[in-house]
């Protein structure tokens, strides 16, 4: 079993989501995917959406193939859509996509995503730096960002240039949840211009900079972590 991660920019402006979008997605992602896969919106960051999915390797190609189809079907922005190649000499910016395999039977994980405005030259340190931190702890990751166009499959290639990046990381133990979140949060702030915001949130910042969102994927259900750090950052202080 795998979780797989596609992000997304659908929007018609650069620092928010259309709810009516959202609302439609939601409620017709369980009706286009197979039955034995678990998929729901995990992260709404800025103006991209994040969909991830919880699902046999056999059924990957088609479930990327039936969630790209739904957001193309409710877009009211291409751009990154269109970003999509048949070849990888054609991929330009465009979708980002994340797989990890399943630390446990439930596919629980953690979803970081990010939207910069102006801050594209600083965000995939920001998600590479993420990544190192699932490995180092021997957690199983998966992230969008690559030097070379990606292929996703069952859809195409999307481009190196691809820029609002997401990083999936996955765990066998609900335990590890707190702490992973934890050192995530404690290392993200080591960089300036980023800011950890809650999922649905434009981008409210002073550009050039970056917002991320981070949630939790256990068994299908999505938890915004940002609520908990709030609340445990409050009472450390």
């Amino acid at each position: 079993m795998y979780i797989v991660s596609i992000g997304v920019d659908i929007s018609s402006t650069d620092v928010d989501v259309d709810l009516t979008i959202t609302e439609k997605i939601s409620r017709e992602l369980p009706l286009i995917l197979p039955k034995g896969v678990k998929s729901a919106i995990s992260n709404i960051t800025g103006d991209d959406i994040v969909i991830t999915s919880f699902t046999p390797e056999e059924l990957i190609e088609g479930v990327n193939r039936s969630v790209v189809n739904l957001l193309r079907k409710h877009a009211k922005g291409f751009k990154d859509l269109n970003g999509i190649s048949d070849n990888p000499e054609g991929a330009k910016e465009g979708i980002s996509y994340a797989v990890a395999k399943a630390g446990s039977p439930y596919g629980d994980s953690i979803v970081v995503s990010f939207d910069t405005y102006g801050g594209e030259n600083i965000v995939n340190e920001m998600a590479l730096f993420v990544e190192d931190i699932g490995i180092k702890y021997g957690y199983d990751v998966g992230i969008s960002v690559s030097e070379n166009p990606k292929k996703i499959p069952g859809v195409g290639y999307t481009g190196k240039e691809t820029d609002d990046p997401v990083v999936v990381i996955t765990f066998e133990d609900l335990q590890d949840l707190p702490k992973l979140a934890g050192l995530i949060f404690g290392g993200l702030l080591s960089f300036e211009n980023l800011y950890l915001v809650r999922s649905g949130s434009p981008v409210e910042i002073l550009p050039p900079g970056v917002i991320c969102t981070m949630s939790a994927f256990l068994n299908g259900n999505v938890i915004d972590l940002y609520p908990g750090i709030v609340k445990r950052v409050k009472r450390i202080l």
